[in-house]
């Protein structure tokens, strides 16, 4: 009888760690766990109402191109060969540098801008940020700013009551350089403090392209 017993409390033990393990079973490092039969989600609008403002805005500047939104950085760049010449390069020193790489990306995960400037055939010119509740730090946006700047993209953080005139961006992203009446060269916010800098940053851009 005691060996019954043994035998069945053995039984529904193994069923137990069984069950248990198949809802904490992993696959690489991530939980899976079972599907709810009714989500608790709802719907919600992707962009609040100041960047729905800064979206109009942009549409309008760059008739010609595709005003993405909230497209992940990653998603538009890659990995490249380690800088450092080749005759410096071994298997341990290529090892390590792809190893930091990793990390680099893991850390970059997740990160993205609110509004991604592409032309028609998908390739990125710019990126634009709106500040607000959900704007993240200012060493996002700076980390975000300094890696755009090494891919050539143009980035710029703004408000929806401050948003650069139809020149200064075209001349940003594009390098245009378009003639304008003097009244259309103010941002909503008349900030002349950061037409300057967005001049001084284009112009920065264009020497590193050249």
């Amino acid at each position: 009888m005691v060996s019954v017993l043994s035998l069945l409390v053995g039984m529904l033990s193994g069923a137990w760690l069984w069950a248990g393990w198949q809802v904490r079973r992993k696959v690489g490092s991530k939980l899976i766990l079972p599907l709810p039969g009714l989500w608790p989600l709802r719907c919600r609008p992707i962009l609040s109402s100041p960047e729905q403002e800064v979206w109009h805005s942009l549409r309008s500047v760059f008739h010609d191109h595709a005003v993405m939104v909230k497209i992940p950085i990653l998603r538009f760049t890659q990995l490249c060969e380690p800088p450092m010449p080749k005759s410096a390069r071994n298997a341990e020193t290529q090892n390590d540098w792809w190893l930091k790489s990793e990390q680099w990306l893991e850390m970059l995960d997740g990160l993205y801008s609110t509004f991604t400037v592409c032309t028609l055939d998908g390739k990125v010119v710019g990126c634009v940020d709106v500040l607000g509740k959900q704007e993240g730090s200012k060493a996002n946006r700076e980390l975000k700013e300094a890696m755009l700047l090494d891919c050539g993209i143009a980035y710029i953080v703004t408000s929806a009551f401050n948003v650069p005139d139809s020149r200064t961006l075209r001349e940003l992203f594009l390098g245009e350089l378009l003639d304008a009446p003097i009244d259309q060269q103010a941002t909503r916010g008349g900030d002349s403090d950061f037409h300057a800098d967005m001049v001084a940053f284009a112009s920065q851009q264009t020497k590193l392209a050249g």
